[in-house]
């Protein structure tokens, strides 16, 4: 498997190129930009928040919880005091860091059910739902930031496949095919719950039609051709 400086490195320099591709596009505004570039990046270690030893998986949480405290307090309503959004912001921080983390580190194994592609879905879908519904971001850029973190995501399960194959050998190692894969055969239980989860979290998404038309559209990679070099 790649190691955490390699899948840092990819997920914030792919992340960052296509945050800046959205800005100059008009996708996003420049705050929403710099959020996508660090969805991105920690959709790209999000894979290994169940490693099994217990000093990287801290550190992962509390990325995750820093994070998340900032979105959700830069997202409530400035008529709150200071020392209410301090109590948000930090309780926040030590429910993702303390308790979440807990519970993955105790019930969860690497390569199981969240080094899945279903387990990506429910990534992005869970984002979608929490910028529309939580940080008042509207249908599109919160569907957007998903896409960012599933893309991210995607990104780690890929690293870690082609890191186990030995090109200077031609050989395949043992870990070749438990990085990049729909569910976890050897988990079914967990993995029906995970199934039954995603669907449950999908209900609650914002409408994905914009979002949708945006990206297929033939409009769109025009002007991304139109801007992408200097007139």
């Amino acid at each position: 498997m790649a190691n955490f400086q390699t899948h840092i490195t990819w997920a914030a320099a792919g992340s960052g190129l296509l945050s800046i591709l959205c800005l100059q596009v008009g996708f996003v505004d420049s705050r929403d930009a710099l959020n996508l570039a660090l969805v991105g990046t920690i959709g790209g270690i999000l894979p290994d928040v169940d490693l099994q030893r217990s000093h990287p998986s801290k550190i992962l949480f509390s990325l995750i919880g820093i994070f998340v405290a900032f979105m959700l307090v830069f997202s409530m309503d400035k008529s709150m005091s200071i020392a209410e959004l301090w109590l948000v912001g930090l309780g926040t921080f030590v429910g993702i860091r303390y308790v979440f983390w807990q519970i993955f580190y105790n019930y969860t194994t690497h390569r199981g059910s969240i080094h899945t592609l279903v387990a990506a879905l429910f990534a992005m879908f869970s984002t979608a739902a929490i910028c529309f519904h939580w940080l008042d971001k509207n249908a599109f850029t919160s569907w957007l930031i998903g896409f960012f973190l599933l893309l991210g995501f995607l990104l780690h399960l890929v690293l870690d496949e082609i890191y186990s194959v030995d090109f200077m050998n031609y050989k395949v190692k043992r870990s070749f095919g438990t990085a990049l894969k729909i569910l976890d055969p050897s988990k079914p239980y967990k993995s029906l719950i995970l199934v039954g989860t995603t669907l449950f979290v999908w209900f609650f998404t914002p409408s994905s039609v914009q979002f949708w038309d945006t990206l297929l559209s033939v409009e769109t990679y025009r002007i991304i051709a139109a801007r992408f070099l200097p007139s």
